[in-house]
């Protein structure tokens, strides 16, 4: 298991100020952590939201989301 920032590649912000992390289980499937919360979950290019939050965690959903998403 392997865990790492999430960039902001497609969002307008220069970082996201370690506030969002991408655990890489090494298996194809991936889970984004924003702050201290499971937020969302990809495996096999289809990501899977695990609920509304607030504005800042959607907007490292939707970047999560363009980045692993087929």
């Amino acid at each position: 298991m392997r865990v790492y920032e999430l960039e902001a590649r497609y969002d307008s912000r220069a970082s996201f100020y370690g506030k969002a992390h991408v655990i890489d289980h090494g298996n194809g499937f991936y889970q984004l952590q924003s702050y201290d919360t499971i937020v969302s979950e990809c495996k096999g290019g289809k990501v899977t939201h695990l609920g509304k939050w607030s504005q800042t965690t959607t907007r490292h959903q939707k970047e999560f989301e363009k980045q692993f998403s087929n």
